[in-house]
């Protein structure tokens, strides 16, 4: 009977950290929507990191770099964003999120974006420790 009781606790606290991932991770979707960089920032540790090609050049640098072209990029109200996947295994995660219909002053129009987020577990909860992208063209 303990074994029972330990794979139910198991089972609660994986449906607890994947609902805690995807909170997460909606303040990022909340903050790119809105164009405000500060709506997202929970969602980031404070030494998080982002790399990806954008421009034609490779972006690699602290996270304030995303928060930079998401304040210059404007509101994004259109996009449709897609948990693609979620990877956990105890105090670490990694999404695939979707990003569908991108517009803005920096991106352009309809604009396809794929995301990998590692994650990791902290006293405060889930945080991106870094953002990976491929913007689709």
């Amino acid at each position: 009977m303990e074994t029972m009781h330990q794979h139910h606790r198991t089972t609660d606290q994986y449906y607890a950290d994947y609902e805690a991932i995807v909170k997460t991770l909606q303040y990022y979707i909340d903050g790119s929507m809105a164009g405000k960089s500060e709506l997202m920032h929970a969602a980031f540790h404070e030494h998080a990191t982002i790399v990806g090609y954008f421009g034609g050049g490779l972006v690699f640098g602290p996270i304030q770099r995303l928060y930079e072209l998401i304040d210059n990029n404007g509101p994004a109200p259109d996009i449709q964003p897609h948990f693609a996947s979620i990877e956990m295994l105890d105090t670490i995660a990694v999404v695939r999120l979707e990003v569908a219909h991108w517009t803005g002053k920096v991106i352009g129009t309809d604009t396809h974006m794929t995301d990998l987020f590692n994650l990791i577990k902290t006293e405060a909860g889930w945080k991106v420790s870094q953002k990976m992208f491929h913007l689709h063209q």
